[in-house]
């Protein structure tokens, strides 16, 4: 793992390279979206020297286009609907496969590719960080899908939600998830988290030197939310009158626990809430929102309670300011930023006592016990009747939000992370490009850092007996040049040596031709393989010996 230091000397960053490909339309992304394009507005106007490039997907390729600048543009680097075809190695195995088998199964087989064309992705992404000649490639939405070895690489990290409750998502998203967080830590020259809570959860988690990760909160500016356009006519759509309604603004992911809330509203109402006290519940519909309505109308809330869907932020921020007060009784979160949001508009908030919460909320709002509803009802009760207490709550939230709103100064933290990363030399070892269990992909990257003495670099490769390819070639480019190509045949085992210089040196090994599993009757895979990399180690002085792969992932 890199450690940071300060960066010795100033570094004039031409080119920062941002990956928005995660970014949906609307409100998908929650509250990380909101502060993301902030960051960029600030940052733009911040280093106006710099260009910002930032890689979208074409689903909200437009919708960004608010954020265009002199010094900022964007590029759409991915397709979705229209995915890449398949590499040249895989189209033409495919090819000639097809052009062996009888006609009827020639044609089954074509149909049968034509649907899993859309699911086949390259496993190395295009070199458009090269391409662009990147000083810093910023991945504000954590995943380093554009890494390249020789680009220092910023990553945000949200929080480890997956570690805690598992339970909320299926076992493959939590694999995902958990190679994203892995795969962050150890190719990101720095990281930089949301807030302490988050920082010290991936410390423990990822088993990190806490000086790879800093703490950067989130910052939304006060005056801009205060200033910000209003849709009022929302509250005569919904038929809500001003300051008799509690709002909870989230999407309706699992953690956002939905269904307490609609508990504690059922008993605060039995306890004497008054009746026409609403709750409104904002978020993406979807299955989850049609499944939380069924549940409010069987427990007689129905007209107490309204699901009006995704908002406009006008919308949004009229609903919010209209309220009795902010309601947010989530289990997990990084930050909490519709927290902040509320009291920089003057609005009561109560809200859960667990993970980054308090630290953000501080002395400035209600907290109670997330998984305890008459607490949670005690909260509701207070929020909409006790005027007293909720005025001191405004005034305490006007000045916690005002700890959060100098998205100036946050811009000038993520600046100087960005300047610290591109001070920071090849001081870790590295290995990208293999799958957890082991299988190769079209390229392997070696990174090997600095040392006080020469070392070696040892592989062992293999091409198992059963492979569709009666041998591959491994291309091999060590700093920049190309050395002799080594051959692989089917059922092979081979170890490549290669030498390193005590400056480091970084060595790129292209593997070809590829095979698609699920195209070649060799199970359901559909990654594009070439061979297994049983093991790669650094190997320096007296055998002394570094591990790259086989890796240890932390628990």
């Amino acid at each position: 793992m890199q450690s940071i230091v300060p960066a010795q000397g100033v570094k004039q960053l031409r080119t920062i390279a941002i990956d928005l490909t995660p970014v949906l339309p609307g409100g998908e992304n929650g509250g990380a979206k909101v502060f993301v394009l902030e960051l960029i507005r600030r940052l733009s106007e911040r280093a106006p020297q710099t260009q910002f490039v930032l890689l979208t997907q074409a689903a909200a390729h437009e919708e960004l286009a608010s954020l265009d600048r002199p010094n900022v543009r964007r590029i759409m680097v991915l397709d979705l609907a229209n995915p890449p075809p398949l590499r040249s190695a895989a189209k033409s195995l495919s090819s000639l496969l097809l052009r062996l088998l009888p006609v009827r199964p020639r044609r089954i087989a074509q149909r049968v590719i034509n649907r899993l064309k859309p699911m086949l992705r390259p496993d190395r992404a295009p070199a458009i960080i090269r391409e662009l000649k990147t000083d810093i490639l910023f991945c504000p939405f954590t995943a380093p899908t554009y890494f390249e070895m020789t680009v220092p690489t910023v990553s945000t990290i949200y929080d480890l939600q997956y570690k805690t409750y598992p339970e909320f998502f299926p076992p493959a998203d939590v694999a995902q998830r958990d190679r994203t967080f892995v795969d962050a830590a150890r190719r990101s020259t720095m990281l930089l988290a949301i807030s302490e809570y988050s920082r010290q959860t991936a410390i423990k988690h990822g088993n990190l030197d806490p000086n790879h990760i800093r703490t950067v909160h989130l910052h939304i500016s006060q005056h801009s939310l205060r200033n910000a356009a209003r849709d009022e006519t929302i509250l005569d759509r919904l038929q809500l009158t001003r300051g008799r309604y509690l709002i909870y603004p989230a999407n309706f992911w699992k953690h956002k626990n939905h269904e307490m809330l609609l508990t504690a509203l059922g008993i605060a109402r039995s306890n004497g809430l008054d009746a026409d006290i609403r709750l409104v519940c904002t978020g993406a519909p979807g299955a989850r929102q049609q499944w939380l309505k069924q549940a409010a109308e069987s427990m007689g809330l129905g007209a107490r309670v309204l699901f009006p869907g995704y908002l406009s932020n006008a919308e949004l921020l009229a609903l919010i300011t209209g309220s009795a007060g902010v309601v947010f009784p989530s289990l997990y979160e990084g930050f909490g930023l519709p927290v902040i949001e509320a009291m920089a508009v003057g609005v009561p908030v109560a809200c859960s006592n667990v993970t980054s919460l308090p630290e953000v909320a501080g002395d400035a709002a209600i907290l109670f016990n997330p998984r305890i509803p008459e607490d949670i009802a005690r909260a509701i009760t207070t929020l909409a009747q006790d005027k007293a207490l909720t005025a001191q709550l405004i005034q305490r939230g006007d000045e916690r939000a005002a700890k959060f709103s100098d998205s100036h100064l946050m811009a000038e933290q993520y600046w100087a992370a960005f300047q610290d990363a591109a001070g920071l030399g090849l001081s870790s070892n590295l290995v990208a490009g293999v799958h957890p269990d082991g299988w190769l992909g079209p390229n392997l990257g070696i990174w090997a850092a600095s040392a006080e003495h020469a070392r070696t670099v040892v592989l062992e490769v293999s091409l198992p007996g059963w492979v569709p390819i009666p041998k591959l070639t491994l291309r091999i480019r060590q700093d920049g040049k190309a050395t002799p190509n080594v051959t692989i045949s089917r059922g092979e085992v081979k170890t490549l040596s290669l030498p390193v210089t005590k400056r480091g040196s970084v060595i790129d090994i292209d593997f070809a031709p590829g095979f698609v599993p699920a195209l070649t009757g060799a199970g359901d895979d559909k990654r594009e393989l070439t061979a297994i990399l049983n093991k790669c180690e650094i190997v320096g002085r007296g055998m002394q010996t570094v591990t790259l792969f086989p890796e240890s992932v932390s628990a």
